[in-house]
């Protein structure tokens, strides 16, 4: 028989970390956290990428765009503390709370989290709430794997553009300045020249990042980049 190491803290025995034992759980609790802070900051293309069935529609819909609104001095929400996560190979559950401004209530969060039907190593977030997750028919969804990445495609579709910004830009023109400084301008050629530096494949997760001009490039040229899921989490390789 095998025992888990244990600790004594206190008068308290405590078990291992179980985070240790399942290094899945703090991937699923992340994926929470970026689905929360894309709610907050009205990311519909990180929405896209990251939820799948009837939330995916309510979310692009722009029906929750309050859920997690920001505080003053909150630049961004997140979960607090340590949340409660459990999965096995289809199915995760991620419990906790986000706190959105320093005199705010906390909001709770019961998310349930299904693998993609096209990428089983990536979750995706089917509900972030209570009310949902004892639904009936949300259930039935669950327990019969129903979500599908076709259905996902259509609705993501039918919301038109994920990202005005990106959509926004000429990129149609190498010469269209995105940013002026003293010593020069860099424009859309420099973007797409910075593409050079990194492998095909990781385009989706640059994309996903949003932290340089070429993500906003991706996202508007690459639409189909929104439910690419590479398998490598790096950049260069």
């Amino acid at each position: 028989m095998r025992y888990r190491r244990r600790s004594i803290i206190g008068r308290v025995v405590v078990m291992e970390n179980r985070f240790k034992e399942d290094p899945r759980l703090g991937l699923i609790i992340a994926c929470v956290g970026r689905l929360i802070e894309s709610i907050a900051t009205r990311d519909r293309w990180q929405i896209a990428r990251n939820t799948t069935g009837p939330l995916l529609e309510e979310l692009l819909a722009g029906q929750s765009d309050d859920r997690f609104s920001m505080g003053e001095r909150y630049s961004q929400p997140g979960l607090e503390g340590v949340p409660i996560a459990v999965a096995d190979n289809r199915v995760a559950l991620v419990v906790g709370a986000v706190k959105t401004g320093i005199d705010a209530a906390s909001t709770p969060v019961t998310a349930v989290l299904v693998a993609a039907p096209e990428h089983p190593r990536r979750w995706l977030v089917a509900a972030l709430d209570f009310d949902l997750v004892v639904d009936n028919d949300f259930q039935r969804y669950v327990q019969f794997g129903a979500f599908s990445e076709k259905a996902d495609l259509a609705v993501i579709a039918a919301h038109g553009t994920l990202d005005p910004e990106a959509s926004a830009i000429d990129w149609d023109n190498p010469d269209t300045v995105l940013r002026e400084r003293d010593n020069g301008v860099f424009t859309v050629a420099d973007a797409v020249a910075g593409l050079s530096e990194y492998k095909r494949s990781t385009w989706g997760w640059i994309a996903e990042d949003r932290v340089m001009f070429s993500s906003l490039y991706l996202r508007a040229k690459y639409p189909g980049l929104v439910r690419d899921y590479p398998l490598s989490t790096s950049k260069t390789e």
